[in-house]
Parts: structure tokens; C-alpha cells; sequence
């Protein structure tokens, strides 16, 4: 058995999605202060780097992430290879190449190869984005979780986030993922647990992949 880390080291500066909070972590005391212990202090957003959203992002009286069923977030997950240049469209096509493992409650990763741009301002321009139809279509497969390399599902990200959060869908939205072309086509199982934020829209999480 071994791991596969799917999430990107975070480092103070490191670029935030347009108007979320700049990422700082920096020492608050170190060895050498009268403390003599190394603590730091970190400010940033709870959708910062490798991330989750809770249904509360979009949806007003959506799950938090406390009241979301820690099951979600643990489980067999599969990877789709669904390769794509700056700006093009993820669209129902690409991903119904592979319906039969588009089951109810499956855990979906997609690697377009976007991750190479992660640290840059670039990511967050111009990112493969999932059409609307896409969504529509993934919703009506009732996955219970979809992660991506990419930081967030779509352009239309406001009608995106709606149609996969939506009450009738609960699906768990897992963006930034790294290493996706690291892990093997056969199934694995997916861990990415959030922080406990009480009556919070999303988290920072440690995703890894266990295989055999």
C-alpha cells in the first residue's frame, strides 16, 4: 500500500482566488524567543490552495461543513483523464466517455492538467471550465463527491456551485487538487478530511490517495 499526496504545500504569499483573503503564515514566536518553541500564526480563506466546499458556499441554508457526514469525505474515488488546454470546455461529452463509473455515490477526481499552473496568477485565469450542461449532468448522476486540478468547476461558477450544492445534490466539491497524474486508473481510495469549522462554507484539506 502507499499514498499519493493530492494536495499543494501552502506558503505565506502564495496567490488566493480573486478577492479571497491574501495567505499569510509567519512566525509568531520561534526557539530562540522567550517562548523557545516555534509557533506560527496563519491568516487566509477557508477555500484556500487544495480545498472543499460545503453546500453553505453557495446555497444559504445549505450543510455546513460540521453537519456534513464525515463519510463524504473517505471512500473508493476513481480519477478521469479528461485532458485540456487553457480556456476549453469540460462538457457532458467528456465525461459521459466514461458513464460507467459515473454511479450513484461514486467519488470523481478529473485531471484536465491544469495543476501545472497552480502558484501562479495564471491558475486562476483561463482554467478548463465545466459548462453548465456538464453540471447538469453530473448532478443527475448523484455522485457524492467531485474533485478537480483546477480552482473551481466553471467560468459560470455562481450557476455551477448552485447546481452541484443544490439540497436535491449535496455534492462534495473538492478544487485544487494536485498530482492527479500520479494516481492509477484502477480504483483507489480517496481521504480528505476538512477542518472542523463550526457553521463554515469550506476548508483547506490534506487530500491523499491510498493505493494498493
Amino acid at each position: 500500500m502507499r499514498f499519493i499526496d493530492l494536495s499543494h504545500p501552502l506558503r505565506d504569499g502564495l496567490p488566493s482566488f480573486p478577492g479571497d483573503p491574501v495567505l499569510r503564515i509567519e512566525p509568531h514566536c520561534t526557539t530562540a524567543s522567550e517562548a523557545r518553541c516555534n509557533v506560527s500564526r496563519v491568516a487566509m480563506g477557508t477555500h484556500q490552495g487544495t480545498h472543499l466546499d460545503a453546500m453553505f458556499h453557495f446555497v444559504e441554508d445549505g450543510r455546513t461543513l460540521d453537519q456534513m457526514p464525515l463519510e463524504w469525505f473517505y471512500g473508493p474515488a476513481r480519477v478521469l483523464r479528461i485532458p485540456k488546454a487553457a480556456g476549453e470546455d469540460i462538457t457532458v461529452e467528456d465525461f459521459a466517455k466514461h458513464e460507467e463509473h459515473l454511479t450513484e455515490g461514486a467519488r470523481i477526481l478529473f485531471d484536465t492538467g491544469w495543476q501545472r499552473e497552480f502558484g501562479t496568477p495564471q491558475f486562476f485565469k483561463d482554467f478548463p471550465s465545466m459548462t453548465q450542461e456538464a453540471a447538469r449532468y453530473l448532478a443527475s448522476r448523484k455522485l457524492r463527491l467531485i474533485g478537480m486540478d483546477t480552482p473551481t468547476p466553471g467560468r459560470d461558477y455562481y450557476e455551477v456551485h448552485h447546481i452541484l450544492l443544490a439540497k436535491e445534490v449535496e455534492m462534495v466539491i473538492v478544487e485544487g487538487l494536485a498530482h492527479l497524474d500520479q494516481l492509477p486508473d484502477e480504483e483507489f481510495t480517496f481521504i480528505g478530511f476538512p477542518l472542523n469549522f463550526a457553521g463554515r462554507d469550506g476548508s483547506p484539506i490534506r487530500a491523499v490517495a491510498m493505493v494498493d
